[in-house]
């Protein structure tokens, strides 16, 4: 950061100013409003982090955190449209195909009411704070219609007791199978696995079973399954409701007998980010088999907010995600 300044690369703030980075949807795509991140500081006590053993940045003065914000009545949202109708632009270009704005918030009395809800707003970071000094945060209000979450699918790799007969016949204790109509390794075969999966009635929960030769299955859990009695699963009745929670309890502990599935670097159970790369995983014979999971909806993500709940390590993902650089945060300022 020092080198930097010297050679007139980074300069410092005049003054003290929030910042509003906008990302709009790729081109040629149609798509809403670009959604907002508030680019701001967060004090290492401001809110722990979403996960178990978050994400740790590369650089907490270069790559801000994401943090969400509840935001159930839409004033942070509004307010950071406003802000950036006045902003001044300080730069724009393209990343990832899309456009990217980063506007400068002078103070006013915006601002100040922007400063005002944060200090209300329930806040959780996707990454770990720096416990030392303030952390560059990119807070987006859960409210945001443009703001995807995006689940972490989990893939097995030298799991002894998976045998694909034998599991299916124990898990039909837990959960209902039904085919697919198509191969997984397809374009077409994946849209449908996608559609079936995310169809369901409300209440319910499933998960695709990746198999081998582009072969998939769902899993359906069966209602009113009772676990609270079984070990490892969460104490929590708001984390037991989660799709992650019901595979990690029955399907990798009960049934495959995995200890500690949600355990960080596990020896045989790894998170995959794609789909698509978990299919071709499996394909290859890196993996023996997956568990894609539906996205998280929002109101599952802002009920364990309010519960103060922590979820497991690797559970879910932000798409767009603002690039790292735009923005340094000085911790001796």
């Amino acid at each position: 950061m020092e080198r930097w300044r010297a050679s007139g690369a980074v300069l410092r703030d005049p003054r003290p100013a929030l910042y509003v980075v906008e990302l709009h949807g790729p081109a040629g795509r149609l798509s809403g409003p670009p959604v907002r991140f508030l680019l701001c500081s967060l004090r290492p006590d401001a809110a722990a982090p979403l996960e178990h053993d978050p994400y740790r940045p590369r650089s907490w003065c270069a790559e801000p955190a994401i943090t969400l914000a509840a935001d159930d009545h839409g004033v942070l949202r509004t307010l950071l449209a406003e802000a950036a109708e006045r902003g001044g632009v300080v730069w724009q270009g393209a990343f990832d195909g899309a456009r990217v704005v980063l506007r400068r918030i002078e103070p006013s009395a915006v601002s100040k009411r922007i400063q005002s809800v944060l200090d209300e707003a329930p806040m959780r970071p996707l990454a770990a704070l720096d416990e030392q000094h303030p952390t560059l945060a990119a807070v987006v209000p859960l409210s945001d219609p443009g703001l995807q979450l995006e689940p972490i699918h989990r893939a097995l790799k030298g799991v002894e007791t998976f045998k694909e007969e034998t599991f299916l016949t124990l898990v039909n204790a837990y959960a209902r199978t039904y085919e697919l109509d198509e191969p997984l390794t397809t374009p077409r075969g994946l849209a449908a696995a996608r559609e079936r999966l995310a169809t369901l009635i409300s209440g319910q929960h499933a998960v695709l079973l990746v198999l081998p030769e582009g072969r998939g299955k769902i899993l359906r859990f069966r209602q009113g399954l009772d676990l609270a009695h079984l070990k490892g699963a969460p104490r929590n009745p708001t984390l037991r409701s989660l799709d992650l929670a019901l595979l990690n309890s029955l399907v990798l502990r009960t049934v495959l007998g995995i200890k500690d599935p949600e355990a960080p670097a596990h020896p045989h159970v790894f998170p995959v980010r794609e789909l698509e790369s978990l299919v071709q995983g499996v394909q290859s014979g890196i993996f023996q088999a997956g568990f894609a999971l539906n996205p998280p909806p929002v109101w599952e993500v802002r009920a364990v907010m309010e519960a103060a709940a922590t979820l497991p390590p690797w559970t879910l993902r932000v798409e767009p995600l603002p690039p790292a650089g735009l923005l340094f945060l000085d911790p001796q300022a």
